[in-house]
């Protein structure tokens, strides 16, 4: 049943990825920061849902939750951007190296032991890295906007893995879903706001928001609440890898037969390596 669900879980996060791919590509009134916020709003529900009858808040748990709003606010934005302004495969498997962040922190701050992995899965990235950015196709190449876009996004969802990571520690594992719950309202009110004041057609702008963004929301959340299910019988050597992978790979093959993106000889290769680094920088 664990790897069922896990199957599931690669699966949604690749439909929440296509759902902002078809945002992008689709929107006549576009409004990433409104299409951020609907999403946002649908995700709080789920966990209110998820958590209904059980939710216990605690004033300690507001600082945690306002460190995750920004992250998450600045991580839901700018990857959504990064869609837009750069190839969907690329973008989301650099995206997934923001698990760095929290990785280092590990071992800076709470002193967790270095395996061989780390130094094999870095040297893995840098390769790969290289591959990727050696490129002479012109229509593959990389828009200046989606580097400072994919960087916001790496930093965002790394802070988002650490704040969690801090608050499990500090609460010993508890209120996960009151975590999510304060920092969602805080995001969706932040978001509608900023959303709402940008020039143009309001209606027009949650129409085109309204197609896509509300299962985006709900996919987000269902992932959440799945990891957070098939941690307690997965062990993190084989979950985490194993989303990463999945993820990565099906968005790969989604790039190339839907969206029709051609990799060059190298990019293909550091791509490859690209997925092997992740392996290893989650074992």
């Amino acid at each position: 049943m664990s790897y069922l669900l896990l199957g599931v879980i690669v699966f949604v996060l690749l439909i929440e990825q296509i759902l902002s791919k078809q945002y992008n590509l689709h929107a006549k009134r576009y409004n990433v920061i409104l299409f951020t916020a609907v999403g946002c709003f649908f995700e709080l529900l789920f966990f209110l849902f998820n958590g209904m009858g059980q939710l216990n808040f605690q004033k300690e748990l507001f600082p945690y939750a306002l460190a995750l709003a920004v992250a998450f606010g600045l991580a839901s934005v700018a990857v959504v951007l990064a869609i837009k302004t750069g190839p969907l495969s690329i973008t989301m498997l650099v995206y997934s190296y923001s698990l760095l962040i929290p990785t280092f922190y590990g071992i800076f701050f709470l002193h967790e032991p270095v395996n061989n992995a780390l130094f094999l899965g870095l040297l893995a990235l840098a390769v790969a890295l290289y591959l990727i950015n050696r490129n002479k196709n012109e229509s593959m190449k990389f828009h200046p906007m989606w580097i400072v876009y994919i960087f916001l996004a790496f930093l965002g969802n790394g802070m988002c893995s650490t704040v969690q990571k801090m608050q499990q520690i500090r609460f010993s594992g508890a209120y996960k879903n009151e975590l999510m719950v304060i920092a969602l309202v805080i995001v969706t009110l932040v978001l509608s706001v900023i959303g709402l004041c940008q020039k143009g057609n309001k209606t027009e702008m949650l129409k085109d928001c309204i197609r896509y963004a509300p299962l985006k929301g709900i996919c987000n959340g269902i992932i959440n609440f799945l990891v957070m299910t098939v941690s307690a019988s997965l062990p993190n050597a084989v979950l985490f890898p194993s989303i990463s992978a999945g993820s990565i790979v099906l968005t790969f093959i989604c790039s190339m037969t839907i969206y029709h993106e051609r990799l060059s000889k190298s990019q293909l290769v550091g791509y490859v390596l690209g997925v092997i680094s992740v392996i290893l920088l989650n074992i």
